[in-house]
């Protein structure tokens, strides 16, 4: 049944699932706020930050379509979501090859061919209803754990059928991490394979992301005074990283009815363990930025740097969430 969700104004937004239509007044709420710390730090701020205040402003105006499509993705289900997630995926894929001048074609193809069947096959929800993924399981984390062996034994393979030995530990070793961290990415199209749960659970993913990345970058701004992790992420403050937690963490405890199957202790739980893995999940790509000397993956997102600069928490946020609650028997 359509969920109709009202405002004062007397419009309504047809909207059909119940997760997404309690999702609304978070998103509102989030983005309201978002823009209203944004002028205040512009108003107090501006003289001695104009440059710094200029890119927030270009980043959130990046951000606000992106996570306005994200959102109405979810409306119509696995396939549009899957859809969106995929676009994010082969765009990852493409920056992380030529960030580390991938030339090998073989390789290339071989991680990127696997990725996109998976995530085609993810996109239909009931695919382990067909008597041919029965095997997968009812959440198909079968088909998860097969496109890993695929892709890890695929870009092997490659210099085996070459018969090469040449940069056969630097290439296939760097290609791996590449697979294994589009992997991760693409486990948020498998959290559609939650059962009821399924939309809600995504929701959370990208409520806890958004939130934390948005408001470490905010206290980090107004607060930070204390280097969090220096080399790897210059700017990143402990003032800004509590801070970010700390408002998932309260947006989790009022989102709880997102995963109803929880108490609204047990989400803020959950939401906490999300932020650090998330936290964990920007260290990790900016490792990998500074062993490579890159400043941005690319520059195809203004003010954000490339897919990987803005996807890096959820790279390790979407797994996470789909195996916990898998081991929590949702």
């Amino acid at each position: 049944m359509k969920n109709l969700v009202c405002y004062g104004n007397g419009m309504d937004f047809g909207i059909e699932d119940e997760a997404l239509a309690l999702a609304v007044p978070y998103v509102l709420g989030f983005m309201g706020t978002m823009y209203a710390l944004l002028i205040l730090y512009t108003v107090t701020k501006w003289k001695q930050s104009q440059e710094a205040i200029r890119n927030l402003w270009k980043r959130t105006m990046v951000a606000t379509p992106l996570l306005l499509a994200i959102f109405a993705s979810l409306n119509f289900g696995a396939l549009t979501w899957g859809l969106i997630v995929g676009v994010f995926a082969v765009g990852a894929h493409r920056e992380y090859c030529a960030a580390i001048e991938l030339k090998d074609t073989g390789i290339r193809m071989v991680g990127l061919v696997v990725i996109v069947v998976t995530i085609l096959l993810a996109m239909n929800p009931n695919i382990t209803e067909m008597e041919l993924f029965v095997w997968a399981g009812p959440n198909a984390a079968g088909l998860l754990g097969l496109s890993l062996f695929a892709g890890a034994f695929g870009t092997w393979a490659v210099p085996i059928i070459q018969d090469r030995s040449e940069n056969v530990t630097s290439e296939v070793g760097r290609a791996l991490i590449g697979f294994v961290l589009i992997w991760f990415l693409i486990h948020g199209v498998f959290l559609m394979h939650l059962g009821e749960i399924a939309v809600g659970a995504s929701i959370f993913v990208i409520l806890n992301v958004a939130i934390n990345d948005t408001m470490a970058l905010v206290f980090g701004r107004m607060f930070g005074k204390h280097k969090f992790r220096p080399v790897l992420s210059p700017k990143k403050t402990w003032e800004g990283v509590f801070g970010g937690i700390f408002s998932a963490t309260v947006v989790g405890y009022l989102a709880q009815p997102l995963i109803p199957q929880f108490t609204t202790t047990e989400a803020a739980g959950i939401a906490i363990l999300l932020a650090i893995i998330g936290t964990m999940g920007d260290l990790m790509l900016s490792a990998l930025k500074r062993d490579l000397n890159l400043k941005d993956w690319s520059q195809m997102l203004p003010g954000h740097g490339g897919i990987l600069d803005r996807v890096d928490s959820f790279i390790l946020v979407a797994p996470a969430t789909y195996w916990l609650l898998l081991m929590l028997g949702v």
